[in-house]
């Protein structure tokens, strides 16, 4: 083959990466056919089969930390307290959650307002008894993130809250809370338990895109968005 033919050839083989890159989506739904094809190959480790029971949904249009909170909360087995309208059964909903330690540092009231901050999600779900570590999204690159995702949300102990912008992953809407399920090594994606489920479905997004969710600034605090890492 001479060079003009090589040339020819690479030219052709590098327009059909690109033209694959593009026709990629930015984001996979559950319910579409790639979708399936994604939650098929599903790791039986993924955090998904523990939270999959428990995945809230919001109870208004604001409360979206709310939700993901109390999802991974009700995932672990950790002493639960009791809401009177499932009485006697233990249950965190979105009412026990705002306990009077809690209320100590955001109200139900200011969440209704304006949603809750990173540092807020965690300074709540520690009042609950567990553990929380706050990540920043501009503080990891893809490498960082896919690695720490690719641990956490394999490891049953581990739970993975996430504060996004829609608009960076391809939806409307604005910052977001909702709940990490799984990571797929072979699409380089995660999966997203929406908890405004009458928004959207549960959708895979790329790495380096929940990246660049994830590092926007949240306009409450003037922070960067990110990640809560909760264990007991």
């Amino acid at each position: 083959m001479g060079k003009f033919s090589r040339a020819i050839l690479l030219i052709v083989l590098m327009a059909a990466s690109l033209a694959a890159q593009a026709a990629e989506p930015a984001v996979i739904y559950w319910n579409s056919d790639a979708g399936r094809i994604l939650r098929a190959r599903m790791p039986p480790d993924a955090d998904y089969w523990q939270l999959s029971p428990w995945f809230a949904e919001q109870i208004n249009q604001t409360y979206c930390s709310v939700a993901s909170a109390i999802t991974v909360l009700n995932a672990m087995p950790i002493k639960k307290p009791v809401d009177p309208v499932y009485a006697p059964n233990a249950y965190f909903t979105q009412s026990n959650y705002f306990t009077p330690e809690v209320v100590k540092v955001i109200t139900p009231q200011t969440v209704l307002a304006q949603g809750m901050t990173r540092d807020e999600m965690v300074q709540t779900l520690v009042r609950q008894g567990v553990k929380a570590v706050s990540i920043a999204g501009d503080s990891v690159d893809d490498k960082a993130l896919r690695t720490l995702l690719q641990k956490a949300l394999g490891d049953d102990g581990q739970f993975v809250l996430v504060n996004y912008l829609r608009t960076a992953v391809g939806q409307e809407g604005g910052g977001h809370w909702s709940v990490l399920a799984a990571y797929d090594a072979e699409s380089d994606r995660v999966l997203i338990l929406d908890v405004a489920k009458y928004m959207y479905a549960p959708v895979w997004v790329g790495i380096d895109t929940l990246q660049k969710a994830i590092a926007t600034v949240d306009t409450t605090s003037n922070k960067a968005r990110g990640l809560v890492i909760v264990t007991e």
